[in-house]
């Protein structure tokens, strides 16, 4: 248990109804919305129904209130995908509670310095409700419905401040191109601790009737293979490990995360997913696709439900797409403070390169992945990794040449249209290392590893 924390002795509540006379909250659409449904429920890891969860949800509010946990404050919820982490979200807004979720991916101590990074007043997990010794909630600052880590391909992951309008704003406007009815099946893998797995795939579920399931990632394809087809939201590389005929089979979903290209692009053409683009800071979503549409590698999309558009990167050649509209969050997290986004006349810069086609964009890589050599040179890498379909990553800031690093084999005949050092073939445990909980490879994180090595 960290500094300043301790234990109240409330376990997560079993099943059962609240305390009589008990009167739940109102006002809060998105509370209100999911307490108007017939049913709230899921399906566990195994498939089986849960039930419907509100009323574990109102006895855990209360237990919020009795630890102490004030209106505004934050709660850094630990719990996995499932019935508890669902039971939790409710829990926090019938408390007027800001949800936070913590990927149990990360070790104790990163979740406990990211709870202090944001003042967080307690903790759920399985033991219970831990409160933290944490500064009142400062009455100027606006309180989020959500506090959601972004993946950290940079570094650390940033907490993004996300109110509920933002969050309805993408459900509002992604469902209505989704056009699953109630019962439709989105069996998933995601991590819900994650923009793109709380908002698109449970968030939206739990409110257009889905039956959510969530099953661990190793045994993903063999549990979606076994069932009827439904929706999917997913990053690319879960793709590899899935068949044409169960994709196939797919009734629509999204693509997201990370750009698709090359082969996987061509696997994937004759399905209905899309391709599907956003930030954390989007709520997440700001661009899809058409159902099957994969003509083009790194595809974005165009925008929807937001404007999306062009502008110079500063650097005389590149441009960087920006984002202005309703599914904007709030800004980053500091403290108790919330520090806004830098906006231009509400333009949001995403730090996305990109170029236009079709009508929607196609990624150029990122701003920050640009690298100078020695010499002054600018280097872009991604146009020139995309003929070798993921085996090749370019680094060399700072240094006199590119060196490229090659992934399961270097490509045969292997040349680059600008000087270069001999590829470097890296093993699979250094590509693990360098890939983010959205699939993407950070090229930072691979260059100071491959120094570091």
């Amino acid at each position: 248990m960290v500094p300043g924390a301790f234990m109240t002795p409330v376990d997560l509540p079993p099943a059962g109804p609240p305390a009589s006379g008990e009167a739940r909250p109102s006002g809060a659409s998105l509370l209100d919305r999911l307490l108007a449904l017939p049913t709230l429920s899921l399906l566990d890891a195994q498939g089986r129904d849960t039930g419907d969860v509100r009323e574990r949800a109102a006895r855990l509010a209360r237990a919020l209130r009795g630890a102490g946990v004030p209106p505004g404050g934050r709660v850094g919820v630990a719990l996995p995908n499932g019935p508890e982490f669902v039971i939790a979200l409710v829990a926090c807004l019938e408390a007027r509670a800001t949800f936070v979720p913590l990927s149990l991916a990360l070790s104790p101590e990163v979740r406990d310095r990211r709870l202090e990074r944001i003042h967080a007043a307690a903790r759920v997990d399985a033991h219970g409700v831990v409160r933290r010794e944490a500064p009142p909630p400062e009455p100027a600052v606006p309180v989020p419905a959500v506090i959601l880590f972004t993946s950290g391909s940079e570094g650390d992951g940033r907490p993004v401040a996300l109110p509920e309008s933002a969050l309805l704003h993408v459900i509002d406007t992604h469902h209505p191109a989704l056009a699953y009815e109630p019962g439709t099946r989105v069996t998933g893998y995601l991590p819900w601790s994650h923009a793109f797995g709380f908002t698109l795939e449970l968030l939206m579920g739990l409110l257009h009737g889905a039956r959510v399931r969530s099953v661990p990632p190793p045994s993903f394809p063999e549990v979606l293979a076994s069932e009827p087809p439904g929706f999917l939201f997913t990053v690319p590389r879960m793709l590899e490990r899935l068949d044409a005929a169960t994709l196939r089979a797919l009734r629509g979903g999204v693509v997201g995360g990370a750009p698709v290209r090359g082969a996987l692009r061509e696997h994937l053409q004759g399905s209905r997913l899309r391709v599907g683009y956003g930030q954390t800071e989007c709520a997440p979503g700001a661009s899809l696709g058409e159902a099957g549409e994969w003509n083009h590698d790194d595809f974005l999309g165009r925008a929807l439900g937001c404007e999306l558009e062009l502008c110079p990167a500063g650097d005389g050649e590149h441009q960087e797409l920006r984002v202005r509209g309703a599914n904007l969050g709030l800004g980053y997290v500091e403290g108790a403070r919330i520090q806004p986004f830098p906006l231009d006349t509400g333009w949001r810069a995403t730090g996305d390169l990109a170029s236009a086609v079709d009508g929607g964009f196609v990624s150029e890589g990122r701003r920050d992945e640009l690298f100078k050599l020695d010499n002054g040179r600018m280097v872009n890498p991604v146009p020139l990794e995309l003929p070798f379909d993921g085996r090749i990553l370019l680094v060399g800031m700072g240094r006199d040449l590119i060196q490229p690093l090659a992934r399961g084999e270097v490509p045969s005949g292997f040349t680059l249209p600008i000087p270069h050092l001999p590829p470097r073939l890296m093993p699979e445990s250094f590509w693990s290392a360098c890939t983010t909980p959205t699939g993407k490879v950070s090229r930072r994180r691979a260059q100071r590893l491959f120094e570091e090595s």
